[in-house]
């Protein structure tokens, strides 16, 4: 008998948010994981470029345009823009990007950054190179399918510092992406993963990033997931409340 009359997912984030044990940094010890739950994750402090973005996202909507209702949510985004804020990296690359606002929160607070987006769909990418040019955005889009794109970007960036998975589709595909863009990791680099309980692919994926001897820190917010490769730190999983 079923003692659990809940769906798997529903179980799951029950439990999830049961056992939580980091919100706003209570019981971390590592101080640099304490630092970045405190002044990126938990912080609510607004910036100049919220409500910019957004208004590019209000204008999209009200052209009838659907796919900015399927980019980043402004939490989302907003946490996105605060981790590269706190990380300063100076190589970004983006896969998937449905509407370009996500690009834009990952570009906002430099713009001395080399960064690539890259897009397979048509209408994505169309709509995501008129938010980069309505944002006035460096950041540079390449079209077509990831198979192609995904290397050639790489190569072209050498060494990655930030990396965001927006593409949310099988584990495999994604799997291929993630060593992909392993192999121009350096100790510094960071991982932003969007949408890691999606479905039960997205689940297993993120529970086997979470093992590898390579992964060291990573932050686990529910939908988003943040990876840390630096070996001075002790592996550690925080699931921290947002």
């Amino acid at each position: 008998m079923n003692l659990f009359p809940f769906s798997n997912t529903w179980r799951e984030t029950i439990l999830l948010y049961r056992f939580l044990r980091y919100r706003k940094g209570f019981g971390v010890h590592s101080p640099f994981a304490f630092s970045f739950i405190t002044k990126v994750i938990d912080e609510r402090c607004g910036y100049y470029c919220y409500q910019d973005i957004e208004l590019i996202r209000r204008q999209l909507v009200h052209k009838g345009n659907k796919l900015a209702g399927k980019d980043i949510k402004h939490t989302h985004g907003e946490l996105l823009f605060r981790t590269v804020n706190y990380f300063k990296p100076k190589t970004l690359l983006q896969i998937g990007s449905p509407a370009g606002i996500a690009s834009l929160y990952m570009t906002a607070y430099a713009s001395d950054l080399k960064a690539i987006v890259l897009e397979k769909d048509a209408s994505s990418a169309e709509t995501t190179a008129w938010s980069l040019q309505k944002y006035h955005s460096k950041a540079r889009l390449c079209p077509g399918d990831y198979e192609q794109t995904l290397p050639a970007a790489l190569q072209e960036l050498g060494q990655v510092d930030f990396v965001f998975f927006q593409a949310a589709q099988k584990k495999e595909k994604n799997r291929f992406y993630f060593e992909e863009a392993m192999k121009h990791i350096q100790p510094d680099t960071v991982f932003f993963l969007e949408g890691i309980r999606a479905n039960q692919e997205m689940r297993v994926l993120w529970k086997e990033i979470c093992n590898r001897k390579d992964v060291i820190l990573t932050f686990d917010l529910y939908q988003i997931g943040i990876v840390i490769f630096q070996p001075r730190f002790y592996k550690k999983n925080y699931v921290v409340y947002f």
